[in-house]
């Protein structure tokens, strides 16, 4: 009898795309063998360095973000076409994986960008890495474009968020699917939240704070209360992305649903919050342990 293939479709999401980890971590443990791995936009970035089965080195790397990190990373750019180049965070990336061809994966993977010219998704399942991750990474505005074939390429997750047709078209005969943005809403987050370590348990009384401590916690109360303020042109442009990327996910699930559906809980998390790894590697693990009865049919017998 033949085994079935077992798939992982890895949806966008920006910063929380961290949640990935945390899923396949967890999948791990469970015993569930993946064989092939499609992502799109962050979910790319991820599903390459577990298909190089360089997945630990990336938790290394983004748990040891500290918030000045994350700004040091973002090349901001003034030219047309997005307000960050990203070639030092894809340069550093790139250093993590073992190799430059799709092919040369240890398990099938695949990425979608979006064709700008044509609007429609564009499947890169052979050819330059690096390449295929950075196209799909591409979020409108934010992220300058990728040239491909004399076109320009965005972010795949203008029209497929979560890749599950691509999943299937790579011969899964098994979906798993991790959905990111389906608690999409104005929750009134900056871009970049200014919460220098945001994950901080809150201590009680502010006397027995150092005066930097204090400082941080009255910065945290400043952005609460900014909060009711009317919401800032980047957070508009972002949240309309995600409750489009949401509307569009919702109608291709309802024609081409998964087998099984993961949805990691942190709505806590901005675009940008990529110092929070550790807090969205925790969600993933969670929503794992949230679908476990579903997912335990999956582990292969003891021979």
């Amino acid at each position: 009898m033949r085994k079935l293939k077992i798939g992982l479709a890895l949806g966008s999401g920006a910063a929380r795309g961290w949640s990935h980890i945390g899923v396949i971590k967890a999948l791990e443990r469970t015993g569930i063998e993946i064989d092939i791995v499609a992502g799109c936009s962050i979910g790319a970035l991820v599903g390459a360095a577990y298909a190089c089965d360089r997945l630990d080195a990336l938790e290394k790397w983004v748990t040891a973000f500290r918030y000045w990190d994350v700004l040091r990373l973002m090349d901001l750019s003034w030219r047309r076409g997005g307000l960050l180049r990203g070639e030092r965070v894809f340069s550093h990336f790139s250093e993590l994986l073992p190799v430059d061809q799709i092919e040369a994966c240890n398990r099938r993977f695949a990425s979608v960008a979006t064709n700008l010219s044509t609007g429609r998704e564009l499947w890169f399942t052979e050819g330059d890495l690096n390449h295929a991750i950075r196209a799909s990474c591409s979020i409108p505005g934010l992220m300058a474009p990728v040239r491909h074939n004399g076109y320009w390429l965005v972010d795949g997750a203008v029209v497929n968020p979560v890749p599950i047709s691509l999943t299937r078209a790579l011969g899964a005969d098994i979906v798993i699917a991790v959905d990111l943005q389906h608690d999409a809403h104005l929750m009134q987050q900056d871009l970049l939240s200014v919460n220098l370590q945001p994950d901080l348990q809150s201590v009680e009384g502010e006397s027995s704070l150092s005066w930097y401590d204090r400082w941080r916690r009255r910065a945290e109360r400043k952005s609460s209360r900014l909060a009711t303020a009317t919401p800032t042109a980047t957070e508009i442009m972002s949240t309309s992305i995600q409750v489009l990327e949401n509307r569009l996910k919702r109608n291709r699930m309802a024609g081409d649903p998964p087998d099984i559906l993961l949805q990691p809980f942190c709505p806590q998390i901005s675009t940008l919050d990529f110092h929070r790894a550790d807090a969205a590697i925790v969600a993933g693990r969670q929503a794992v342990e949230k679908k476990m009865d579903e997912l335990l049919p999956l582990v292969p017998a003891p021979r």
